[in-house]
């Protein structure tokens, strides 16, 4: 997990911060754009973290089993009763709203493959097809 500084920003300059890297995303206009700006700002450490989060996220919305995304996302049961926790409380609903589910869900898939097993036998491959 990438580190985090222990000392805590002012909380007006915290605001001022996130407020600007929205206004970044927002104005970086084409998908070409954004994914060169993801790019720049996000380590390779960084961008699969938050694919696997996502990924974490349209799986339990589709009834994958949990433990079936432990497993293939090489994450922690954790991490994922975690995120089904948060789901079933509507916290990612603007998430669900905003993305299409069918494309990222092939666009997490071609993301993930670096980082996943090899696309052989049975597993999470099978509900991605579903």
């Amino acid at each position: 997990m990438p580190h985090v500084s222990s000392r805590k920003l002012d909380k007006t300059l915290s605001k001022k911060l996130w407020h600007q890297l929205q206004k970044t995303f927002e104005d970086a206009g084409s998908k070409q754009a954004t994914s060169h700006l993801i790019s720049e700002l996000l380590t390779q450490t960084e961008r699969v973290m938050f694919a696997k989060r996502l990924a974490i996220i349209f799986l339990l919305d589709r009834g994958v089993p949990q433990h079936i995304i432990v497993k293939e996302l090489s994450v922690s049961n954790s991490t994922v009763t975690r995120f089904s926790l948060k789901l079933e409380e509507g916290k990612f609903d603007r998430v669900l709203k905003i993305a299409d589910k069918e494309n990222i869900l092939v666009a997490l898939e071609k993301f993930l493959m670096s980082a996943l097993p090899p696309r052989v036998g049975r597993g999470i491959w099978t509900y991605w097809g579903r």
